[in-house]
C-alpha cells in the first residue's frame, strides 16, 4: 500500500480533493430555496375591469366578467357544448341570474273569493301572492272586470267562482 502522506486514492466514493468541500465551508453557500407562498390576486378588480369590444361593428364597453359569459353561452349555442351550458347554467344560479320559483306552479291565495285568472293577472305582472298589496289586488280585479267572459258573469251572478 501506498504511503498517507503521498497522493490521494481516487476513485469509487473518493473524490479528488480539489472537489471535496473545504473544511467550515457549507456545500450548500446558497441554502435552500424560500417556498413561494400563495399568489395574491384581487380577482374583482380583474372581473370589473372594462374592455372595448366591437360587436356588430359597434365599439362598446363591457367588463370582464360580461366578455366571459358572452363567450361561453356562444360556445354553448353554436357548438352545444353540453359543459359550457352546464357551467353557464352554474354561474347563472351562483349569480342570481336564474329564479328558481319557491313554489311547484301553485298560488296560494290570499282569500278564497278570488277568480283563478284575476289571480293569474296580478301573478303575472307583481309576482308571488306574498308580495301583494291591496292596491295591486284593486288592479288586478279592475283588469279582470274589464275582461270577464259571458260564463264568468255567470258565475259571479250566481254566486259561483270561477
Amino acid at each position: 500500500m501506498e504511503d498517507s502522506s503521498k497522493e490521494h486514492a481516487v476513485g469509487y466514493k473518493r473524490p479528488p480533493k480539489s472537489g471535496q468541500f473545504r473544511k467550515g465551508r457549507s456545500g450548500n453557500p446558497g441554502g435552500r430555496r424560500r417556498k413561494n407562498g400563495p399568489v395574491r390576486v384581487d380577482a374583482a378588480s380583474i372581473l370589473d375591469e372594462t374592455f372595448r369590444v366591437s360587436i356588430g361593428g359597434l365599439m362598446q364597453s363591457m367588463s370582464a366578467k360580461e366578455i366571459e359569459i358572452r363567450q361561453i353561452l356562444k360556445k354553448a349555442l353554436e357548438k352545444r357544448d353540453f359543459r359550457s351550458i352546464a357551467h353557464l347554467l352554474l354561474l347563472f344560479e351562483k349569480h342570481g341570474g336564474v329564479t328558481v320559483p319557491k313554489t311547484c306552479g301553485v298560488l296560494t291565495l290570499p282569500t278564497n273569493k278570488m277568480p283563478r285568472r284575476m289571480a293569474l293577472i296580478i301573478a303575472k305582472k307583481y309576482g308571488l301572492p306574498e308580495q301583494w298589496t291591496k292596491r295591486q289586488i284593486a288592479w288586478g280585479r279592475k283588469q279582470y272586470q274589464a275582461t270577464m267572459t259571458d260564463i264568468e258573469r255567470q258565475c259571479e251572478a250566481a254566486g259561483i267562482i270561477p
